[in-house]
């Protein structure tokens, strides 16, 4: 802010009048402003104005609360020829208070009492600022999830170095730090991290630069805690059939968004046998649903099984949930444990089922052609066919006739 600003200082009162045609022309900070504690360097140009020589003793600058860290630096300089300019480069230490400092800057000439400039010095606590744009609702054990942040610079100078970190104990990110660079005044970047949480923790976000030599740090707090994913699939198995070591049913998906590789199979005490091990539905729609068929064998006296439904989400994680039905009877299964993973399908997993997996009845797969009443639409199709027959022949209207011919006698009687 100061940098390169010419200042006129005269010199102290001197028996040496040429003295008087030392000025200060500038001063330049690094950094510009400093921020509280900060070390940098205070450099003071002064001119010689006169056509004659000066003799400078010693430069010095003073102040109770900027420390001179190289006071010693010019306890001897010497000579500044006439129309010549000269350079005084101080390393300092500013106070941790904000506010602007006013250390005095010394000239000592000989034979003279010298020049005095004060030096004004801005403190200023303003760093880069973090907040968060979009974050989950609930986060779930290890289970990734997009976090999008916000960094802004609203100081006076540009922060340079920019580096982004998360962290936190049982936090695992995709990538570890995102290097932004310099950073302008009032400009900002977003940044979007990948956390995957083992345990309920608290994930730190972190943002790193350099004003000058100096490296400063903000730094937000955000709780990770566990919850239902209410905007997520939602897979429910329901209409279940078991008959001779076959079950089938209908899977739903009641959630808000889509399931992919979705993969239906049985768990112990059952065991998937050949047919149909797995049956695969693939992709299923919000609001949609889709027939499956799986065909297993069980050993000993148990008499309840459990399905197991496995999908991914638009994230690629892995989910599951199992569902627990009756080996001697049929309806509706009863909901188990659902569960959420980042790795991939579960062993054991394949890519069969009937006609290639996930195929229904005719061959046809999606939304539950497994389940339409063929049979009764093929009679009916046969009845309406008929129809059609007798009326063009014209037996509707015979038979009417007769029907009404029947009726008359009735009613003379």
């Amino acid at each position: 802010m100061f940098a390169a600003i010419p200042f006129i200082a005269a010199a102290d009162d001197s028996e040496d009048s040429s003295y008087t045609d030392v000025t200060v022309t500038s001063v330049e900070y690094d950094p510009e402003v400093f921020m509280p504690g900060d070390e940098g360097t205070i450099t003071i140009t002064v001119k010689n104005t006169e056509d004659e020589s000066v003799t400078i003793s010693r430069a010095e600058i003073y102040s109770q609360d900027v420390t001179n860290l190289n006071d010693e630096a010019y306890d001897t300089v010497g000579a500044l020829g006439a129309g010549n300019s000269m350079e005084f480069t101080f390393n300092v230490k500013v106070p941790l208070n904000e506010g602007i400092y006013y250390p005095r800057f010394y000239l000592d000439f000989y034979g003279s009492s010298g020049l005095s400039y004060n030096v004004p010095v801005k403190v200023d606590d303003t760093g880069l600022t973090i907040s968060v744009i979009n974050s989950p609702d609930a986060w779930q054990e290890d289970v990734s999830k997009s976090i999008q942040i916000r960094v802004g610079n609203p100081s006076q100078v540009t922060a340079d170095g920019v580096i982004i970190y998360a962290s936190g104990d049982g936090i695992e990110s995709d990538q570890t730090s995102f290097f932004v660079g310099a950073l302008e005044p009032n400009e900002y970047v977003d940044v979007t991290f990948e956390i995957t949480p083992s345990k309920e923790t608290t994930l730190k976000l972190n943002a790193e630069w350099n004003n000058g030599m100096n490296l400063h740090t903000s730094e937000i707090s955000v709780p990770v805690e566990f919850g239902e994913d209410t905007t997520g699939a939602d897979l429910v198995i329901n209409n279940v059939e078991v008959s001779g070591g076959t079950v089938t049913g209908d899977v739903s998906n009641a959630g808000l968004k889509d399931a992919y590789s979705v993969i239906v199979t049985v768990g112990s005490p059952a065991e998937a046998i050949e047919p149909y091990k797995q049956y695969v539905l693939g992709s299923l729609e919000s609001d949609d649903f889709s027939s499956f068929e799986v065909t297993y064998s069980i050993q000993g006296s148990s008499s309840s099984f459990p399905l197991v439904i496995t999908w991914k989400g638009e994230n690629g994680n892995t989910y599951s949930s199992e569902y627990t039905v009756s080996a001697s009877s049929s309806g509706m299964a009863v909901e188990g444990d659902d569960s959420a993973s980042s790795g991939g399908t579960p062993s054991g997993m394949g890519s069969g089922g009937p006609s290639g997996g996930g195929m229904g009845v005719m061959g046809m797969s999606g939304a539950g052609f497994a389940n339409m009443p063929i049979a009764e639409i093929i009679i009916g199709l046969i009845i309406v066919i008929g129809l059609v027959v007798a009326w063009k022949k014209g037996y509707l209207a015979k038979a009417v006739k007769v029907v009404k011919e029947k009726l008359n006698k009735g009613d003379r009687k």
